[in-house]
């Protein structure tokens, strides 16, 4: 883990939850293990620690003997000094087509999303991918073997371009994982600009709604 990681927020300034929760699904019809976040619901009280995260992380991945690990910590915005984002993948490491310039990019969006939705820690799980997972009816993810290496794996489907990310108020109260969407645009900064209409989507498969961005309770 990299050194010098602080806490940012007191319990005693963190925003309050009003209002009901939205019972949504994030896999099938069928599904209603997953509570959807959306601001006008108010700030979440409840979250899980980053030990918590990094165990949940490692199974996910299915190395229980490898520990997760942050592999990067983005330089501190002048526009946003309050915002901190953590990789818990090395992204810009897993392909030659991943610049740095795209990772600043990257940040660049999900630090102004943070400051908008009033959190001060992101950790990016993953960088800008355009794939998702399918689902049985149930709401289980679907799987398959990999005949090469023997492992488990998700059975993924194509999607537009977005970040799989945690949101919080500090490393050991994250709130809400979701993920952000986001239209490459050669105008833009960076060459890429985040999704605010759902219009701009263009592939969103039969169990999802079309939206600029989705975020769940942990």
């Amino acid at each position: 883990m990299l050194a010098g990681i602080t806490t940012l927020r007191t319990p005693g300034l963190w925003p309050k939850r009003t209002g009901d929760l939205e019972v949504g699904s994030r896999f099938g019809p069928s599904d209603k293990s997953w509570i959807v976040w959306k601001p006008e619901d108010g700030y979440p009280t409840r979250g899980i620690t980053l030990e918590r995260l990094f165990a949940r992380l490692q199974r996910k991945r299915g190395k229980l003997d490898e520990e997760v690990e942050f592999q990067r910590e983005a330089p501190v915005s002048p526009d946003y000094p309050e915002v901190k984002i953590f990789w818990a993948e090395n992204w810009a490491g897993r392909s030659s087509e991943v610049t740095m310039d795209r990772v600043r990019g990257t940040e660049k969006i999900l630090r102004e999303e943070a400051h908008r939705l009033g959190f001060q820690v992101v950790i990016v799980r993953s960088g800008v991918h355009n794939e998702t997972n399918q689902y049985a009816e149930d709401g289980t993810v679907l799987t398959y073997v990999d005949q090469r290496t023997g492992r488990t794996r998700n059975l993924v489907a194509e999607d537009d371009p977005h970040m799989t990310i945690y949101l919080g108020y500090d490393l050991d109260h994250i709130v809400v994982q979701g993920h952000v969407y986001i239209v490459w645009d050669t105008k833009a900064s960076f060459n890429m600009r985040i999704v605010r209409n759902a219009s701009d989507r263009k592939i969103v498969q039969p169990w999802r709604q079309p939206v600029a961005s989705e975020y769940w309770y942990l």
